[in-house]
């Protein structure tokens, strides 16, 4: 079992025990000194006092069990805006933004851009000013909030 595997159900429950919504783990640098980085969301936002308490309270699980290395560092923070969408919560905080959405077409792989008009498990739709795109959820291969300058 894969550190991410061990760590994966002890933040889902500590995120879940703070109303709060674990949407990403990821496990890198050296396994004897790894880095836990934890991106955590809610559907108004994360503040820095529930990122606090949420690396605090893993950092004690962590402290207490034998599985995982001694040394280590977590980082805890919220997706932010360059990470990909890939809750049905995130798709909701963002009906009415641009996305930038790569997808499965059949054969070929195509990006389009446009605001979210909408999103269901099934299927999201964007809209840009000349057409709608209805994208399969499954299709996705990544869904970005795109930055206008």
């Amino acid at each position: 079992m894969s550190t991410k595997e061990k760590l994966l159900p002890i933040v889902e429950t500590l995120c879940t025990e703070r109303g709060l919504i674990l949407v990403d783990l990821e496990v890198k640098g050296e396994k004897r000194r790894p880095v836990y980085m934890v991106f955590a969301d809610t559907d108004d936002g994360i503040t820095l006092k529930q990122c606090e308490e949420l690396s605090r309270a893993i950092q004690d699980a962590i402290d207490l069990n034998d599985a995982f290395p001694v040394q280590y560092r977590i980082d805890v923070s919220s997706p932010g805006l360059d990470r990909p969408l890939v809750k049905d919560f995130q798709f909701r905080k963002n009906v009415g933004r641009k996305l930038k959405v790569k997808y499965h077409n059949g054969e070929w792989v195509e990006t389009v851009s446009g605001t979210l008009t909408r999103f269901d498990e099934n299927e999201i739709e964007l809209a840009d000013k000349k057409e709608k795109y209805l994208i399969r959820r499954p299709d996705i291969i990544e869904a970005k909030i795109k930055l206008q300058w």
